[in-house]
């Protein structure tokens, strides 16, 4: 899995407010189509990533990734119903990650990453459906075992890609409205997928006007700093993330530095310890991963105009790796740092 798509533990901010915005939790409905039966034990065929795959009308056990919890809570899903998700112990479990509360952890089973799983882990949960983005799973080592212990509903992220005649491109952290609908679309929430698009796109609207002026005077850079790297994620980048792709819709530009500077395969900028001033700007949104100094270790920083006028945010890992909630927690954190004078 590359640098830029996996789920990594978030740095210390938490987003106040967020879930207080989302959609009162309730069970899944189960009016759909393609059904087989009524009440305990019926089914419907959806067609996935894979194709048509039969599943519960009504899942009582789900297996998850961080992606699938973000999109559910979304939709209003009862995730009370969730019993393991991948990679959570290190991550949506944390008690100041964005989606902490969306969960019981008395009992939710970890086995590890989608792509190395612990397929003894995922058999133990017991699941009556995997439900994860196409993205997050394709390719996994496991993913036909997985399929033996439960049916493994891959979401849709985009559409086919011609090459390969399956779904690819555009990715759930990328392009959450898509994603979102495809889940709202397989679950038989359509309605309430639109709904939250709806309500998510007035707030972006409400911020961009409200603050036309400020957002067309501040060069923004975005970035991440790891144990191990350093790292602008380019405005201009099509591999961009969802922190990125909102700054972007939002009107924000980036220093010219970076525009002359093509990005790695990745779709990122690395900054070493002598380029550190291409952190600079107006406004720095700044994700630290292991409450990680790297950043700071540069004899640069300190020099830097954003560190000088105070105004780095730190970010949580929503800004790489969030899907519709994730969406709204960018853009508290954008409206917080505008409202408390920080741009």
């Amino acid at each position: 899995m590359s640098r830029s798509t996996r789920w990594t533990r978030r740095s210390a901010l938490t987003v106040s407010g967020v879930l207080l915005a989302l959609p009162a939790l309730a069970a899944c409905g189960t009016e759909g189509h393609g059904r087989a039966g009524d009440g305990e034990g019926a089914t419907r065929t959806v067609t996935g990533a894979y194709g048509e795959i039969e599943i519960p009308a009504d899942p009582q056990r789900i297996m998850a990734d961080p992606m699938t919890v973000d999109y559910l809570t979304a939709l209003g899903y009862d995730t009370s119903v969730i019993v393991g998700v991948f990679a959570a112990t290190d991550h949506v479990e944390e008690e100041d990650h964005y989606l902490h509360d969306a969960l019981d952890w008395d009992a939710m089973v970890d086995p590890g990453y989608t792509y190395e799983a612990d397929l003894e882990q995922v058999a133990a949960a017991d699941p009556d459906l995997i439900l994860v983005p196409f993205d997050q799973i394709d390719g996994a080592e496991g993913l036909d075992q997985m399929k033996e212990i439960a049916p493994l509903l891959a979401v849709p992220t985009s559409e086919p890609t011609e090459e390969e005649g399956r779904y690819g491109g555009t990715a759930s952290f990328q392009d959450w409205r898509g994603t979102l609908r495809s889940y709202g679309e397989l679950l038989d929430r359509e309605e309430e997928a639109e709904a939250y698009i709806a309500e998510t796109e007035e707030q972006l609207e409400t911020l961009r006007t409200d603050q036309a002026a400020a957002i067309a005077e501040i060069e923004v850079v975005q970035a991440k700093s790891t144990p191990d790297y350093v790292a602008v994620n380019p405005l201009t980048s099509d591999k961009g993330a969802i922190g990125v792709t909102l700054l972007r819709e939002l009107g924000f530009e980036q220093p010219e530095q970076l525009d002359a500077i093509e990005p790695d395969e990745w779709g990122t900028i690395d900054i070493s310890p002598e380029n550190t001033s291409l952190l600079d700007g107006d406004l720095l949104f700044l994700e630290v991963r292991d409450a990680t100094s790297r950043h700071e270790d540069s004899p640069l920083w300190p020099t830097l105009d954003v560190v000088a006028n105070d105004r780095v945010v730190t970010v949580g890992n929503h800004w790489e790796f969030g899907g519709a909630v994730g969406a709204r927690a960018v853009i508290a954190d954008i409206a917080a740092a505008i409202d408390e004078g920080v741009a």
